[in-house]
């Protein structure tokens, strides 16, 4: 016959170990994970669940496979592909989304390329990696606040030589707010050059700088060159612009 207490103690031994089990190799394992995306500020949704605008933090995921999926941003920007990953237990895992702008990638006059990745400013309600548009031009972002801006995209490119071609695309919110932004005389000054690309627009030849402004769909854009040699280059550059938007619609 075993003695009582031997049997207690076998009893006691039986249950931690099955706690143990429980809590350590049978009930859920849980790892973290972090969602950034880039150059704008995402919806994120996780095995379909909306998550918030990135970045995006959940600190008690359970392990397995988890699907990563990146909500519409707007007519400008292609979303991230969806894309599944796996969490595992006490690590994180960190996604980022890449937002492609459809309206400035890969388009380039010839010669000229990038000189920095693309910047997004936002407003002061809505602000943005990079800023607000205060943070860009000062006080001057006033004028296209006061007619609905949403947000500008800023791009530089440059060839070899240094020549600089700058692009700025403002998102005004409607075709109404973008018209009405073209027609103000703070931004375009009514001593312009016609400049034929198939949308309205306004140029401006200030030795050596060529500098334009066009309006189609919801946006206003903005182009200068720091050589104004390259004044067809730019209006062809402009007109490729106003096509692809137009395509959108």
């Amino acid at each position: 016959m075993i003695p009582a207490d031997r049997l207690i103690m076998k009893g006691i031994y039986a249950v931690v170990t099955v706690l143990t089990a429980v809590f350590t190799g049978c009930g859920p394992r849980y790892g973290s994970l972090t969602i950034t995306t880039y150059p704008v500020t995402g919806t994120v949704l996780v095995d379909g669940e909306p998550c918030g605008d990135a970045p995006v933090s959940l600190t008690r995921l359970k392990t397995g496979i988890h699907e990563i999926a990146f909500s519409a941003y707007s007519d400008q920007y292609e979303s991230p592909r969806t894309r599944k990953i796996t969490v595992s237990s006490g690590e994180t895992t960190t996604v980022s989304g890449f937002y492609r702008n459809r309206f400035l990638s890969g388009v380039y006059p010839d010669g000229f390329s990038p000189a920095d990745s693309l910047r997004v400013f936002g407003t002061p309600e809505r602000r943005h990696k990079d800023g607000t548009i205060f943070d860009y031009i000062d006080g001057g972002g006033l004028v296209y606040l006061d007619h609905g801006l949403r947000e500008t995209t800023h791009l530089v490119l440059s060839d070899n030589g240094g020549t600089i071609i700058t692009v700025d695309i403002f998102d005004m919110g409607t075709p109404e707010n973008a018209r009405a932004a073209f027609e103000n005389e703070s931004i375009c000054p009514p001593d312009y050059i016609s400049c034929p690309i198939g949308a309205p627009c306004k140029a401006y030849h200030y030795e050596p700088d060529f500098l334009m402004y066009f309006h189609t769909s919801e946006f206003l854009v903005y182009l200068n060159t720091s050589n104004d040699e390259l004044r067809t280059a730019l209006e062809g550059y402009a007109a490729s612009i106003a096509e692809i938007i137009t395509s959108k619609e």
